[in-house]
């Protein structure tokens, strides 16, 4: 068998627009581990807000991994332990904090089971919705501190895509070198550590795992999954994906609405 793992994003790839996994995706999915193949689930949600999904494909019975925050966080699903974790500290959530106010747009980030954030709209509230999470809107970083958040694996900007694009150029001209940046979804702007994005904690687990980079498959959506595909043997576009992750694909799938993992799991292991 040429490839031993295969890695897939979640919103807009492997889950469809109700954020659910199909039938048809879990038994593909369910079918290849059992032959041995590793299965890697690599999102920019939480870890908090991916087990349900994880264990869905019995990948906690099948020794699979979890690469959460954007390559911020990287989990073995067999026991639960955390073997990767590289954040942000209290000096960088202040200096995007500062973008925030200066731009009006409402940052968020993460710790245990709650999502915090200094505005409460509906776009950020479709956020705690999507993750399962509870909501603290902080009227103040000093507040934030306050209350003993002083680190978190990433940070995002939610608001209008049209908003989105202007605060991604803003934090490009004035951040570009000292964070990932990167827009997952129209609404969403990932700020994470420089030092992580999806395709390098692929590498990790490689060396965690044994398997080489020329033995993986990795499927995506979105500008967050360039770098993963950018590293991978196979790097795998769903027909919905954006131009950049099409034109860097050496195969293309349905779209996420359309078993899109099942389609690549039968065109590359039967």
């Amino acid at each position: 068998m040429k490839y031993k793992l295969i890695g897939t994003d979640m919103d807009g790839t492997l889950l469809n627009d109700n954020h659910e996994l199909t039938e048809g995706n879990i038994k593909a999915i369910v079918d290849i581990q059992k032959k041995g193949v590793k299965f890697v689930l690599a999102s920019g949600r939480p870890s908090f807000a991916m087990l349900n999904y994880a264990k869905q494909l019995e990948m906690d019975k099948y020794n699979g991994y979890i690469i959460a925050f954007n390559g911020g966080q990287l989990i073995d699903m067999s026991n639960g332990k955390v073997i990767f974790h590289e954040g942000l500290d209290k000096n960088d959530i202040e200096k995007i904090y500062e973008v925030s106010e200066e731009t009006g747009i409402p940052m968020v980030l993460y710790a245990g089971d709650t999502l915090y954030s200094n505005k409460n709209t509906e776009l950020v509230q479709f956020e705690v919705s999507q993750c399962g999470m509870k909501f603290y809107e902080f009227k103040s970083i000093d507040e934030l501190f306050g209350l003993g958040i002083k680190e978190t694996t990433k940070c995002m900007f939610i608001d209008e895509s049209q908003n989105i694009l202007k605060v991604e150029e803003y934090m490009k001209s004035k951040y570009g070198k000292d964070y990932f940046i990167a827009i997952s979804a129209p609404i969403f702007l990932e700020i994470a550590n420089k030092n992580v994005d999806k395709g390098k904690t692929m590498k990790k687990l490689g060396e965690i795992t044994g398997i080489s980079l020329n033995e993986m498959i990795a499927v995506g959506d979105g500008n967050n999954d360039v770098p993963m595909l950018a590293v991978v043997e196979m790097p795998v576009a769903v027909s919905n994906a954006n131009s950049r992750i099409k034109e860097m694909s050496k195969f293309e799938s349905s779209d996420n609405n359309n078993d899109a993992l099942k389609i690549v799991i039968e065109h590359f292991f039967k």
